[in-house]
């Protein structure tokens, strides 16, 4: 069984925890809670995935912990609870982290065309300072 697909047969069960899958020396999270890793650790998204070394559980347990997020570990087929709070705030991060995603590729987007126009005409800058400053 490929790991996305122990990831999507685990999260129906466990919808409201950070699900990771042990797979060799990394742990991977898909979806929602790859959204989640990457807002709180700042992980890099790749193939609609996150994958990080084993010797980063203990810190990403402790921050998951620290933020109320309920976290599960997928170790071959079985499912190891590690936190589980009553207050679960993982609907909460989630927003945050899609919002903060979202934003982000903004200002990215924003940033590539400042660059373009400034590059085609240096002048653009002061334009564009000028319209900021305003703001």
């Amino acid at each position: 069984m490929k790991t996305v697909d122990k990831y999507i047969k685990f999260k129906e069960m466990y919808k409201d925890y950070v699900v990771l899958i042990k797979s060799g020396n990394f742990y991977y999270s898909f979806e929602d809670d790859a959204f989640i890793l990457k807002y709180l650790f700042n992980y890099q998204i790749r193939e609609n995935k996150v994958g990080f070394p084993l010797s980063a559980k203990a810190k990403v347990k402790s921050v998951l912990n620290r933020h109320n997020i309920n976290l599960i570990e997928i170790i071959d087929d079985y499912a190891y609870v590690l936190e589980t709070k009553n207050t679960n705030a993982y609907e909460q991060k989630l927003e945050e982290a899609k919002s903060n995603i979202l934003i982000s590729n903004m200002l990215s987007n924003l940033m590539t065309s400042i660059e373009v126009k400034i590059k085609a005409e240096n002048a653009n800058y002061n334009l564009i300072k000028e319209f900021v400053d305003e703001l």
